[in-house]
């Protein structure tokens, strides 16, 4: 199974405990109705500090980089991520996941010598391969991590890029032909 048909599998599941009211169609709804207002104007730096932007638009880029398929950076996931934590986290939620992301920064600090936004691929996948599928309590480096990445999910599912490139893919990819003749087995 391929990354992106993982996501798109897991996207069902994004934010089930925040947006678990919402039926399908309204958390859709719910995301492209957010992306739309990225679109409209500066939305950014709502709920997070530029520094933490930073943060999170590197974790964006390390989770969904750009391949032959749009990254999270073009699909404007963390505009997306700060407008989402801004409008739809109560304020105790909110504040725990932005000082478990100054914690997930510090700890980066103490092991790699620099903030998460200054390495390189290559050590973000190696920071983050300590935190990632780790529980972790409230608060911590590995909880909020989870939380965004969930949310960086949502937003890259919902948006438009994503949401043209799986309109146009085909769902059986290859050519069906129902009536050709088949020959005989030998």
């Amino acid at each position: 199974m391929h990354r992106r048909e993982v996501l798109t599998f897991l996207g069902a599941a994004a934010l089930a405990p925040l947006i678990a009211p919402l039926s399908p169609e309204e958390r859709w709804s719910l995301g492209a109705r957010l992306h739309q207002r990225i679109l409209g104007g500066p939305t950014a730096g709502r709920a997070l500090s530029a520094g933490q932007m930073g943060q999170v638009s590197a974790l964006a880029d390390t989770i969904l980089p750009h391949t032959n398929t749009p990254g999270a950076l073009e699909a404007g996931v963390p505009t997306f991520v700060d407008l989402l934590l801004a409008e739809w986290y109560p304020d105790d939620e909110r504040q725990e996941l932005v000082s478990g992301l100054d914690a997930l920064d510090l700890r980066c600090r103490e092991a790699e010598g620099k903030p998460f936004a200054e390495l390189d691929q290559v050590g973000r996948a190696r920071f983050l391969g300590g935190v990632d599928g780790h529980p972790g309590p409230k608060g911590s480096p590995e909880a909020a991590y989870r939380k965004l990445k969930e949310a960086m999910v949502f937003g890259y599912l919902t948006s438009r890029p994503v949401a043209e490139l799986v309109r146009t893919t085909p769902i059986i990819p290859a050519r069906f032909d129902g009536c050709i003749p088949v020959g005989r087995a030998r």
